[in-house]
């Protein structure tokens, strides 16, 4: 090991810490004991519900966002595209279905996995896919009210595209993220 002179910084850590360690013990009041204790109680007894609310939240933001590029229900700016229109003539109708259900939910499967705090990424991960069918389906059901003429079928599909979507785009971005809070 190379010895070096420590620089100002280091000295002037090394000075506080020696302080922090030879200062007279503080006792917290009962009211800021009970108050950050009942913080770290919120944090890690989380309930289900407000979590999955947020997320939701997330999700329906970006699926809304991603309606801009899709030209299905004419709200986005891409019009008539050519590639997308193609791809769908190209490929299988349910296979195509599932892909528009897994683009359609990755976005804000990968939002969510970045906005979450880790208590909350334990959470969804507990119940996840319930959360991603009930999800899924719930997205399927606005988008067939809102305009599209979806059958039985391609509707199944796309919710099972949504499904992997949302297990693919949590799972791998939470998965990244978790080993950064240890």
């Amino acid at each position: 090991m190379i010895n070096h002179k420590p620089t100002d910084t280091e000295q002037q850590s090394l000075r506080e810490f020696g302080e922090f360690i030879q200062a007279e013990t503080v006792k917290p009041t009962a009211e800021t004991d009970h108050r950050v204790l009942s913080a770290i109680g919120a944090d890690l007894c989380l309930t289900q519900w407000p979590v999955f609310a947020k997320v939701a939240v997330i999700e329906t933001a970006a699926g809304i966002a991603t309606l801009f590029v899709c030209p299905q229900f004419g709200l986005g700016f891409s019009g008539h595209n050519a590639l997308l229109h193609s791809l769908h003539e190209a490929v299988e109708p349910l296979i195509f279905y599932a892909i528009c259900g897994l683009l359609f939910i990755s976005l804000g499967a990968v939002m969510s996995a970045l906005v979450l705090r880790r208590n909350e990424i334990q959470v969804i991960k507990r119940s996840k896919y319930a959360y991603y069918f009930i999800y899924a389906f719930a997205a399927c059901l606005v988008l067939t009210q809102v305009g599209t003429g979806a059958l039985l079928l391609s509707a199944s599909a796309w919710i099972l595209g949504a499904v992997i979507g949302n297990s693919l785009g949590f799972g791998l971005v939470s998965r990244l993220r978790l080993p950064l809070y240890e």
